[in-house]
C-alpha cells in the first residue's frame, strides 16, 4: 500500500474512532439526575441471602455510602479501569464511609461501583477521574448527613420503638428536600426495617432533581406508610438478626 493510501486509511480510522467516542459520550451524558444513596449498616444484613457472608466493620457506626448513581444508565465504559493507585489518597476515608459489608475485598466493591456508575458520571468535569468521583461522594456526606438529621429530630436506633414514615421524612426534608426515598426490608418477624436512603440530586449536587420514568437498580423497596418502621441498632455479633 502506498504511503498516501496508508495515511488516508489512518485518517479515516481516527475519524471513525472519534465519531464513535462522540456517540458514546452523548449516550452516557444523557442522564439528568444523580442518586446519592446511603446505607444503614444495622439493617443491611437482615434480608441478605444465606450464601453471602455478612460482616459489619468495627468503625461502621454511622450511615455509610452505598453509591452515587447517574439515573437510568449503567456500565458506560468498560475500557476505563480502576486501579488501587487511583484511590491511594482516599482509601482510608472510603474504608470508613464507603465500606463493603460482605466478606470480600473493599477494592473489588469500589471497582464495581466505578464500572457500573462512575464511568457514566465521568463525562462531567466534577467526576472526570476516579478520585474526583469518589471524592465527590465522600464530600456529599456533609450536606446530606442522615445521622445528624435524625439525631436532631430525636430519632435513634431501637429494637423496641418504631416510627411513622412521615416522622422520618420530616426529619430529612430540611437537608434532603422532597425528592428523597426511604427504603426498607422485611425481617423474619414481618417487621418493616429501614435500610437505605436515596436523595435525588442535580449535577451541581443540589437536591430536588426529578426525572420522570427513572429506573431503579435496588433490591430494596420504598418504605410504606401502612406499617410502622423499625430503625434497628447495630449488632455486629448478630448482623442478620440485630433485634431477635
Amino acid at each position: 500500500m502506498e504511503r498516501g493510501a496508508v495515511l488516508a486509511f489512518l485518517w479515516l480510522a481516527t475519524v471513525g474512532l472519534l465519531q464513535e467516542e462522540h456517540k458514546q459520550r452523548i449516550g452516557f451524558c444523557s442522564w439528568k439526575c444523580l442518586k446519592f444513596v446511603q446505607m444503614w449498616p444495622g439493617s443491611f444484613c437482615v434480608a441478605l441471602g444465606p450464601r453471602f457472608d455478612c460482616v459489619i466493620p468495627a468503625d461502621a457506626d454511622h450511615w455509610t455510602i452505598h453509591g452515587l448513581w447517574p439515573s437510568n444508565i449503567m456500565n458506560c465504559c468498560s475500557c476505563w479501569p480502576l486501579f488501587p493507585s487511583d484511590l491511594a489518597d482516599l482509601s482510608k476515608q472510603l474504608a470508613e464511609h464507603w465500606p463493603t459489608f460482605l466478606n470480600a475485598s473493599s477494592f473489588k466493591f469500589w471497582r464495581e461501583e466505578w464500572q457500573k456508575h462512575g464511568t457514566c458520571a465521568g463525562c462531567l468535569e466534577a467526576f472526570s477521574s476516579p478520585s474526583k468521583y469518589f471524592g465527590a461522594a465522600l464530600a456529599l456526606r456533609t450536606p446530606y448527613n442522615v445521622d445528624r438529621a435524625f439525631q436532631r429530630a430525636g430519632i435513634i436506633p431501637s429494637c423496641n420503638h418504631s416510627y411513622q414514615l412521615h416522622t422520618l421524612q420530616e426529619a430529612l426534608v430540611p437537608i434532603m428536600g422532597q425528592e428523597q426515598e426511604l427504603q426498607c426490608v422485611t425481617d423474619g418477624q414481618a417487621r418493616q426495617v429501614l435500610v437505605q436512603l436515596k436523595v435525588s440530586l442535580f449535577s451541581n449536587f443540589s437536591a430536588g432533581c426529578l426525572e420522570e420514568g427513572a429506573q431503579e437498580f435496588s433490591p430494596y423497596r420504598p418504605c410504606h406508610s401502612q406499617s410502622r418502621i423499625f430503625y434497628f441498632p447495630l449488632n455486629p455479633k448478630n448482623p442478620r438478626q440485630p433485634c431477635p
